[in-house]
């Protein structure tokens, strides 16, 4: 497949309609300040996806302050998802892939910041996690070739990676460890949350669902193969993003919550974006520059 590196176009460009496949979700852009008693305010929204008002939203990432990446389906494609560059700055989008018989989903920037990576359901349905170099100059390559079922990922540093592993016929998904010289994965837990972040200290942030209604957010020590608990999830809620002070901020159905370990003992809710027309918060995505993204339906 080829990696087509699109012509700028505004973002307020309207694509044509047809049917489409995925649920609609949009992405809303927000400023973030602190308050005297570290919790974070959000202000100043602004709408994302005027792009593609009828398509498919999710998964942003930052790649910059101002660059943010983000898995796109638009209405007149059929199956496949691919990936789009917003630039926050000029307020252009660029269609980073596009490729009719595979998908690509879940982008990331890789250690260096010379090369991405992303979830690609290749033809054959086979999920492998490919990278590509940011200035578009090769078409990619498989980083795990023999690594298939992933779901999401995480760099935790340029030679270790951390996987969702699908769960076949109604297994658990699991999450697997595996560094790019030995390719070798290691199991480290099972029915997670597809949220997988790395924090500060090199640690891995999921969530483990315990039962149906008690999911716990974890971190796991790579050195030590330890795991701690951080905090309880609020209900239902296995997405959230690591602020660049170390808070740690969630959505349930349209709040947001804050947690900030060694200050608080529990979530503490520090917006409802009810006024701004939302109904469930999904994903979540920060910036160095205390920019704050959410997915929303």
């Amino acid at each position: 497949m080829r990696l087509l590196l699109a012509t700028l176009c505004a973002i307020g460009c309207i694509c044509p309609a047809s049917s489409q496949r995925l649920e609609h979700h949009d992405l809303l852009l927000f400023s973030l300040t602190q308050n005297a008693d570290s919790s974070w305010l959000p202000n100043a929204p602004r709408f994302l996806t005027k792009f593609n008002p009828k398509g498919y939203n999710n998964q942003p990432a930052f790649f910059s302050d101002n660059e943010l990446y983000l898995t796109v389906q638009f209405p007149a494609d059929t199956t496949q998802t691919d990936l789009v560059a917003l630039d926050l700055g000029s307020l252009t989008q660029t269609r980073v892939t596009a490729t009719p018989l595979t998908a690509e989903y879940s982008p990331t920037l890789m250690p260096g910041g010379r090369r991405f990576s992303c979830i690609r359901v290749e033809e054959d349905g086979s999920q492998r996690l490919w990278s590509f170099p940011i200035d578009r100059s090769d078409n990619g390559r498989p980083e795990f070739p023999n690594i298939y079922g992933i779901g999401y990922h995480c760099w935790l540093r340029d030679t270790l990676a951390a996987f969702f592993i699908v769960g076949e016929n109604g297994a658990p998904h699991t999450l697997q460890v595996a560094g790019t010289r030995a390719q070798k994965p290691q199991r480290i837990a099972s029915n997670i949350g597809r949220c997988l972040l790395r924090t500060a200290s090199g640690q891995l942030a999921f969530v483990t669902k315990t039962t149906e209604q008690t999911w716990f957010l974890k971190t796991w020590n790579p050195q030590h193969n330890q795991q701690e608990i951080v905090v309880k999830m609020p209900t239902g809620s296995e997405d959230f993003t690591i602020l660049p002070d170390g808070t740690y901020v969630t959505g349930s159905g349209p709040r947001l919550f804050q947690y900030k370990p060694g200050r608080q003992t529990d979530w503490k809710e520090i917006a409802n974006l009810s006024q701004y027309g939302v109904k469930k918060i999904t994903r979540l995505g920060s910036a160095k520059n205390k920019k704050l993204v959410v997915v929303v339906e």
